[in-house]
Order: C-alpha cells, then structure tokens, then sequence
C-alpha cells in the first residue's frame, strides 16, 4: 500500500522545518476533539497527520488518555501507527497526493477502532505561498462518497475553508 511517495514527504518535511506555523491552523479543532474524546470516553487517540502533535497538547480532557501522534514528514513520529479507538485527521487530507488518496483512506478505515474526525480543507489558497505546500483541492461532493465507502457517517458540517465529519468505524465490533 502506497500513502505516499518520497518526494512528497521531502517536500512535507521542508515545509516542517521553513514554516514553524505549517500545520498551526489545525488547532482551532482542539475544543471539538476534546469534546469528543470526553462524550465518548475514548482512552486512545491518534492524531494521523499530526505535524509537531500540537493538538494533543491542547486537549481539555476529563479523564486519562494515550494520544499518539503520526506524521511521516516528522522524524519523531513517522514509525507506522497501531489502531486506535479513536483517529483525528486534520486538515491532511487536502495534502495527500491524488494517486494516494484511495490508499491513505483505506489506512484510516483500519486504523480507526470506534470513532474519526477529520477535517478537510477545500478551498483554494488564498496566499501565494500555500500554491507550493501539495494540497489537494477538492470539492466535498467528491470527498464524501470516497469518506463514507470506509466509515459511518454520524456527523457533517461545512466550514469557512471545508468541512469536517465525525464517523462511525463501518467495522463490526
């Protein structure tokens, strides 16, 4: 299974280390994913995509939780991830190369125990700089077929740049 090629982690990682507030905006989910993890009583969550695992950091949570975090493009956290009952993926799904959208869905479905939140942007950039960063814009009419082939759709709602959904593992528990 191909997530990615070389070439695109290298870009990744530069980005990484050029821009310290690459990967910043996903932030702005912290209070939605803590909300979760404490209405459900998640005790395990990965952040796929995690960037420097800035969110798990922000978490407001109630009750003990392992937070793992998975990047390729970050050295410390590019070792291949075990499942876990609940996944956040934020804002990476627009950065995902075209030939490896299927693949990196399919990652997520079997990384995924109970529950996911993702995040995915698809508007166009709005500053120069953002053209080079490998994002993959597309339209939510074509994201969510491809979403909800691998999950149960339990929630969805627009956003300024894009969407989020919350989902259900289609797996039988």
């Amino acid at each position: 299974m191909t997530l990615y090629s070389v070439e695109h982690i290298e870009q990744q990682k530069k980005l990484h280390e050029e821009l310290p507030a690459y990967g910043q905006a996903s932030m702005v989910f912290a209070p939605m994913v803590s909300e979760l993890v404490n209405a459900n009583n998640i005790t395990d969550l990965l952040d796929y995509g995690s960037g420097q695992g800035e969110v798990g950091n922000r978490l407001e949570l109630n009750h003990e939780v392992s937070i793992r975090n998975y990047d390729p493009a970050v050295p410390a956290f590019s070792e291949a991830p075990e499942p876990a009952e609940m996944l956040i993926c934020l804002d990476v799904l627009d950065v995902v190369e075209d030939d490896c959208v299927e693949q990196v869905l399919d990652d997520l479905a079997r990384l995924t125990q109970k529950m996911a939140f993702f995040s995915i942007n698809t508007s166009a950039p709005q500053a120069d700089n953002e053209a080079t960063d490998g994002r993959n814009f597309k339209a939510v009419e074509w994201w969510l077929p491809k979403i909800m082939e691998r999950f149960e759709l339990h929630y969805f709602s627009r956003i300024d740049y894009g969407f989020v959904v919350v989902l259900r593992s289609a797996k039988k528990q």
